[in-house]
C-alpha cells in the first residue's frame, strides 16, 4: 500500500512540475514575443513620425479635399498603405466643436473674457439642457480659468478658492491645453458634462469658428448656439444640399440652400477644417497599437499640437 501510495504522489508531482514548466515556458515565450512587437512598434512609430510629416505636407497643400472629410480619408489611407501596410488612417474635423478658449481674448499681452463668445456658450449651455440656474456660474467659472488676471468673476473662482477646496487643482490662468481640465472646475454634474463633452474641444486658437462643411447630426447644437435663429429645417438643408466636394464659400452655400441672410452670416463660418485629429491605428502581430496627433492646418511649422500613443 505504501510502494503504491508513493508512486501515485511521485507521479502527481512529476505531472505538477511538468505543468510548471510548461506555464513558465510559456510565459517566457509571451514576454520575449511581447519584447520583440514592443522593439518593433517603437522602430514602427518612428517610421510613422516621419511619414506623418509627408501626411501633413499633403494635407495642408491640398486643404480643399478636406471640404469632404470621407474623400480626404479615403485618399489619405491610400497613400498610407504604400507607405506602412497594415496601418489605418482616420481624419477627425475639431472644427466643429466649441473651442472652450474662444470664451477669451487677446489684449495686449494677457488674456482677458470675451462677452461675445460667452453669450453663445450660453445658448449652447442651454440647447443642451444643463440646467438654466447653471450657466452664469458655470461661464464665470471658465473665465476665471482661462484668464490672465486673479481677480474673481461674480459668481467666479481664482486660485485661492481652489486651495482651500478639497480638489486642490489651480486655474491655469491662460489657455486650455484640452478639454478634459475643464472637469477640474467640478460644477456640472457627471451627467450635464457628458451631454456637452463631445462638443467642446481646446485649441490654441481664440476665434470662435464653425467648419459648415463638417455640420452632421451631433454637432448641430454647436452652429445653432452660433446662429439661434436657424431652425432645425435650415440644418437640414445645409446638410441635404451640401455638395460631394462641399460648401465652396458663404455664397456658394447660400445659392445651394436658399438660406435667409437674415439667419445666418458669414461671422463664424469656416469652409475647411483649421484643426483635425489623426487618429492611427496598426496590427503588429496581433498587438493594436493607436497613435493620435492633433493638427494645426493653418501653420506651416510646429504645427503638431500634442501627440498621444497607446498599446
Amino acid at each position: 500500500m505504501k510502494k503504491g501510495f508513493v508512486l501515485i504522489s511521485t507521479l502527481a508531482l512529476i505531472v505538477i512540475l511538468s505543468l510548471l514548466v510548461l506555464v513558465i515556458s510559456r510565459a517566457i515565450f509571451s514576454d520575449t514575443l511581447k519584447s520583440h512587437v514592443f522593439t518593433n512598434s517603437i522602430e514602427k512609430r518612428i517610421e510613422l513620425i516621419n511619414t506623418e510629416r509627408l501626411l501633413i505636407d499633403t494635407l495642408i497643400t491640398n486643404s480643399d479635399r478636406l471640404r469632404n472629410i470621407v474623400i480626404a480619408n479615403e485618399e489619405i489611407n491610400f497613400l498610407i498603405d504604400q507607405k506602412i501596410p497594415n496601418l489605418s488612417v482616420e481624419i477627425l474635423d475639431l472644427s466643429t466643436c466649441f473651442n472652450l478658449n474662444t470664451l477669451v481674448k487677446p489684449f495686449r499681452n494677457i488674456y482677458v473674457k470675451n462677452d461675445i463668445n460667452g453669450e453663445v456658450f450660453k445658448n449652447f449651455l442651454k440647447l443642451s439642457e444643463i440646467d438654466r440656474n447653471k450657466h452664469r456660474e458655470f461661464l464665470d467659472l471658465l473665465y476665471d480659468a482661462l484668464d490672465s488676471d486673479s481677480l474673481p468673476e461674480p459668481f467666479g473662482a481664482e486660485d485661492l478658492f481652489y486651495v482651500n477646496s478639497e480638489n486642490l487643482s489651480l486655474n491655469p490662468d491662460g489657455l486650455y491645453v484640452h478639454k478634459s481640465q475643464v472637469k477640474n472646475i467640478s460644477f456640472l454634474s457627471n451627467f450635464e458634462l457628458m451631454n456637452i463633452y463631445t462638443n467642446i474641444c481646446a485649441l490654441p486658437n481664440t476665434d470662435l469658428s464653425f467648419n459648415i462643411n463638417g455640420l452632421n447630426q451631433d454637432n448641430y447644437l454647436v452652429l445653432l448656439s452660433m446662429y439661434p435663429d436657424l431652425s432645425l429645417d435650415d440644418i437640414q438643408k445645409i446638410i441635404i444640399n451640401r455638395p460631394n466636394q462641399g460648401y465652396k464659400n458663404f455664397d456658394n452655400l447660400i445659392d445651394l440652400t436658399g438660406l435667409s441672410i437674415d439667419r445666418i452670416d458669414n461671422s463664424f463660418l469656416i469652409f475647411k477644417p483649421e484643426f483635425i485629429q489623426i487618429a492611427y491605428t496598426f496590427d503588429l502581430e496581433g498587438y493594436i497599437f493607436n497613435f493620435f496627433s492633433v493638427i494645426d492646418l493653418k501653420s506651416r511649422n510646429n504645427n503638431i499640437i500634442w501627440r498621444s500613443i497607446s498599446l
